[in-house]
């Protein structure tokens, strides 16, 4: 997912719904950590896994389809998670209300989950994060703002999307001799980002760190859209091929994503007006 930095649709009224959602997977990651040396079991216990869900329906394992969005590996998938979820979060709940914004964070965490067991129906890793609700409250901010303008860092954004650019050359199987291997990556990514620290210099005046700390404007329906496209072309690749991206539950993402489009879509909303203007202005 491209590293938003702050969405356009931003309400002065206190997400309570938001900050809660954070604050119990928060609580319930410490006690992760609590168990000591039992986290990895414990993971595996209460996230979701596929095989064990499809081979056998016990209420241990149909409670596990809602266990797993409330679990995470560790700090970076917990803050990455609860960072989306406070940038998007605010806005669609504002828009909804704080009990129509859960229903629509718990049934696109369900749903999600349940894409992922379709999808891997028999992987025996447990699924766990809140990344396919999440999704869900992506999805239903590009439903209500399409056009709403997200900031991105600059040198942020160049990484990602040179990281992507050379992953994708290597899941469609250019050979080793055309890629150049890492070298090229590298070479490019730095010339690419002092190009466009140059250029804004000269636009703007300001030094080179200055540039690169920057604020890029896209729209959401290209940030978003990236976020969904790349997990669909991510998910086909994992069906083919079963070890790719393992750790990642791509069909989640995909599934959480289309029932936060649909739910906003079926359900009332008071969504705040944004300025008219210019698509990409």
């Amino acid at each position: 997912m491209l590293p938003v930095w702050s969405h356009e649709a931003k309400t002065y009224r206190w997400p309570y719904a938001t900050i809660a959602l954070i604050g119990v997977n928060v609580l319930v990651f410490v006690f992760e950590l609590s168990v000591g040396v039992r986290f990895a079991p414990f993971l595996q216990q209460w996230g979701l896994v596929p095989a064990r869900v499809n081979s056998e329906v016990t209420v241990h394992n149909i409670l596990t389809i809602g266990t797993a969005m409330f679990l995470h590996t560790g700090w970076l998938h917990l803050i990455g998670n609860m960072w989306f979820l406070y940038v998007f979060g605010d806005a669609v709940e504002d828009a909804f209300g704080w009990r129509w914004f859960l229903a629509i964070y718990l049934l696109s965490g369900f749903f999600a989950n349940i894409a992922f067991m379709v999808g891997t129906s028999g992987s025996s890793i447990a699924a766990v994060g809140a990344s396919g609700a999440i999704a869900g409250v992506l999805g239903a901010s590009l439903a209500l703002w399409p056009t709403a303008r997200l900031k991105i860092p600059a040198i942020v954004l160049i990484f990602v999307i040179l990281y992507m650019a050379y992953l994708f050359m290597v899941a469609i199987g250019m050979p080793s001799w055309s890629l150049g291997g890492p070298v090229i990556f590298v070479v490019s990514m730095f010339a690419s980002i002092a190009w466009y620290a140059v250029g804004r210099q000269r636009r703007t005046g300001q030094g080179f760190m200055l540039s690169m700390l920057a604020l890029w404007t896209l729209p959401a329906w290209i940030v978003l859209g990236f976020f969904f496209l790349s997990n669909l072309w991510s998910g086909a690749l994992a069906v083919v091929n079963a070890n790719y991206g393992a750790p990642v539950g791509w069909w989640a993402h995909i599934g959480g994503f289309v029932a936060g489009v649909a739910l906003a879509k079926l359900i009332p909303n008071q969504a705040i007006a944004l300025k008219k203007r210019a698509i990409l202005g």
